[in-house]
């Protein structure tokens, strides 16, 4: 029988160990919070220079500071691209590029880094594989407006680098987009033993892939849809895994010209390169280390529906008394406090990504020798439902009358029921 002394003392350890308990859950949630930093008054005069609708994205990145430079560097490049200031979408992709490459480059020093990331560094955005080659993308897409070819191909070459590193190991590149880009970069180089070499890579990703006209001097792209999204899931929130972009029913794309219509090539699923290492459906992540998926035909690519409606591509593939009862609760509180603790130094799935990229990538090349050339796109569902018409903008006559087009349907800036009419060139 527990006595009245006894009774008291164990609703005061008890007492003070749920104290301690609420105090960890302050102290640890506390931990977690990030707080926008304050902008100064010299910063803002520097933010308002820049071009109005970048201004707001200007002043989340420095707000968010080094956790996420490189996500909000992601996020101003694409913008900046969208409203053809490529200055700098160059300098912020760039400097992305910089930070990336001090732990997913391949050097002995970066390779010692990324065996430490995880456990020191997973604060910092760095981006998943999808993510790094996609900045390799788009500085390579720019290299190709200005006409420097030699680093457009080194850019994308780069991004093949970043699609093949998964954390510690490495698995075949399948980014289909990046190689045929390193081999258009060739074409235009005039080294066509290369741009073969290239293009009989994607065929092989891409079966029904045919290779450029030797006279083709013209790249157009097209983007549709939303970025692949990261949710967190399991014990903890600790795995993280993906689901494609919401929202979005585009994923066909037809250019015109005048009379002639020519299928955009569904080339990539953005969707499929975030949930796949190296052609490998991923079912999740945790801590970094992938867990395959025994079956990858689950992963559903755009790829393979858009196919199945008659496009393109080919699938892808206690009893002892009140200070026993008192030890026992104690135990068990601290046991929580523990639990809790574990959580907290085992950080939450990352679900961080960058939201301005898009859904799937569509190409086609021809020859054009006019300099006010104009095309009408047409954006549809899998249906062949269309959705908007667009018209380019006259192509100016570019350096060796070689020319690229790139427009996107979903626009950064959160313009509802719009589609983004964005042509850009080689000037």
């Amino acid at each position: 029988m527990i006595s009245k002394k006894q009774h008291k003392k164990t609703l005061f350890t008890d007492k003070f160990l749920l104290s301690c308990l609420c105090l960890s859950l302050v102290l640890l949630s506390g931990c977690s919070n990030h707080k926008p930093r304050v902008i100064p008054d010299e910063v803002i005069a520097e933010i308002n220079a820049k071009p109005k609708k970048l201004q707001d994205l200007y002043k989340l990145h420095y707000q968010e500071g080094q956790r996420n430079h490189v996500l909000n560097n992601m996020h101003i490049g694409v913008a900046a691209m969208e409203i053809g200031n490529f200055p700098i979408a160059k300098q912020v992709f760039t400097d992305a590029i910089l930070e990336i490459e001090k732990v997913y480059s391949d050097t002995d020093e970066a390779a010692k880094a990324r065996s430490l990331w995880y456990e020191e560094g997973s604060k910092i955005f760095k981006g998943e594989p999808y993510e790094r080659a996609s900045i390799y993308y788009y500085l390579g897409l720019i290299d190709l407006m200005e006409g420097d070819y030699e680093n457009a191909r080194a850019a994308f070459k780069s991004g093949i680098l970043q699609d093949a590193f998964a954390e510690e190991k490495q698995f075949q590149c399948d980014f289909a987009l990046l190689i045929f880009l390193e081999g258009w970069a060739s074409h235009l180089l005039g080294d066509e033993d290369y741009a073969k070499q290239a293009f009989s890579e994607v065929k092989k990703l891409r079966p029904d892939f045919k290779f450029p006209d030797k006279n083709h001097n013209t790249l157009l792209i097209a983007e549709t849809g939303r970025s692949p999204r990261k949710v967190a899931d399991g014990v903890g929130h600790s795995e993280l895994k993906y689901r494609r972009g919401k929202a979005f029913k585009e994923n066909r794309v037809i250019f015109s010209i005048d009379d002639t219509k020519i299928a955009g090539y569904p080339m990539e699923d953005i969707y499929f390169q975030a949930a796949s290492r190296g052609g490998r459906a991923v079912d999740k992540l945790i801590e970094g280390k992938a867990v395959f998926r025994k079956q990858a035909s689950n992963i559903g690519l755009t790829l393979s529906d858009i196919a199945n409606k008659g496009m393109l591509v080919s699938p892808l593939l206690g009893s002892a008394g009140g200070a026993a009862s008192a030890v026992s609760g104690g135990l068990a509180v601290l046991g929580a406090v523990t639990t809790i603790a574990a959580i907290h130094a085992n950080p939450h799935a990352d679900v961080r990504y960058w939201k301005n990229l898009s859904d799937t990538i569509h190409i086609a090349t021809l020859e054009s020798t006019e300099v006010d050339t104009q095309f009408n796109i047409s954006f549809a569902d899998r249906n062949g439902k269309d959705y908007m018409d667009l018209k380019s903008e006259p192509a100016p006559k570019a350096r060796d009358n070689q020319n690229i087009y790139w427009v996107r349907s979903r626009s950064s800036f959160n313009e509802k029921n719009k589609w983004h009419n964005i042509f850009n060139k080689n000037k």
